[in-house]
């Protein structure tokens, strides 16, 4: 039996980022967790899959050299490529691994590979070669996600 390296993750509820019409732009919560790291999914209306889907799974891709938080990341993102999206929400989560490793790569390409998003463009066919033997599991507020996704398959 192969030896398996088992990520967990706990999910936050979703967290809704607000519109200001007046000055055409994305707000974000009020909520100390958006200063940490780690893995999110965003929600929100998509033209073609519906009114409140899964849209995009990132992580912060923190460094020793520069922090990036929830907040930082989420900003690039609704200043450019979600813009145009409404009722955008996200979901933060807690990896049992440090965010400074390349084990929050590998979760972040298998969760990609297995749930397809719609606006992800990398690891969409196949999670990194370095996933095999990984087992992503969701815990808490997980959303669209499965319970459990694994390198393994999606190497396949």
């Amino acid at each position: 039996m192969p030896d398996i390296k088992i990520i967990d993750i706990e999910w936050s509820e979703r967290l809704k980022i607000a519109y200001d019409k007046v000055e055409e732009r994305y707000i974000l919560p009020f909520d100390a967790s958006l200063d940490e790291s780690g893995l999110y999914q965003i929600y929100g209306r998509h033209p073609i899959y519906g009114p409140d889907v899964l849209l995009y799974i990132g992580e912060t891709k923190e460094s020793e050299v520069s922090g990036r938080s929830f907040r930082h990341r989420l900003l690039e993102h609704v200043g450019k490529r979600f813009w145009y999206h409404v009722n955008l929400s996200v979901a933060l989560g807690s990896p049992s691994v440090s965010p400074l490793s390349i084990e929050i790569q590998i979760a972040e390409s298998i969760l990609i590979a297995a749930h397809k998003p719609a606006l992800n463009r990398k690891h969409l066919d196949t999670a990194k070669e370095e996933s095999v033997g990984y087992l992503v599991r969701n815990w808490g507020f997980i959303g669209s996600l499965m319970h459990e996704c694994s390198g393994e398959y999606w190497r396949q």
